[in-house]
């Protein structure tokens, strides 16, 4: 076994068929994104493969171009679309310090988030309007769009929270494409 077995998730067949691909060292996977790797294997293999083939290659992506990756945040099941697709409200799970250890994703937990605790609420106002009332995916179709329902947070500043709230706008704007 190569230097390619030391990365969570990839063992003997990964290990193959990544080799196939041309990815023989570590360094050879960086700036590879999983969904560039999945296309480029299910070209190979001249068929579509499961989908969860390309969750364990986002979360090789995440292992090869992160400097100290969270090994919890290696595990395949946690680079499912629902965690990688903007959340209700913008937020990217895979890209939040929260997730998975205080945050399992929003459509998972269905808007009862840690802060609620904070907040001294019983769900995520956005969760339940976006999702509960109007049955959408995320807030990207909404005219109201962002919305009084759009809280900050208080444990960072208020430039903190006007940049985040730019990133899951354009997040959103993103996932219309």
């Amino acid at each position: 076994m190569s230097e390619l077995s030391r990365i969570p998730n990839v063992g003997k067949a990964t290990e193959r068929d990544l080799n196939e691909m041309g990815y023989t060292t570590v360094e050879s996977l960086k700036g590879k994104t999983g969904e560039e790797l999945y296309a480029q294997e299910c070209a190979i293999r001249g068929v579509v493969l499961d989908r969860c083939q390309l969750y364990l290659l986002r979360a090789v992506e995440y292992f090869v171009n992160t400097e100290n990756p969270d090994p919890e945040k290696c595990k395949w099941w946690y680079w499912k679309d629902e965690f990688v697709e903007p959340s209700p409200c913008g937020t990217v799970c895979v890209q939040c310090g929260h997730y998975p250890a205080e945050c399992k994703g929003c459509r998972k937990i269905k808007g009862k988030v840690y802060w609620l605790a904070y907040a001294g609420l019983d769900g995520c106002p956005l969760y339940d309007c976006c999702v509960s009332e109007k049955g959408n995916k995320n807030c990207a179709s909404c005219e109201n769009l962002p919305c009084v329902r759009y809280m900050k947070d208080p444990s960072i500043s208020d430039e903190e929270n006007a940049e985040n709230l730019k990133i899951m706008l354009n997040n959103l704007k993103n996932s219309v494409k």
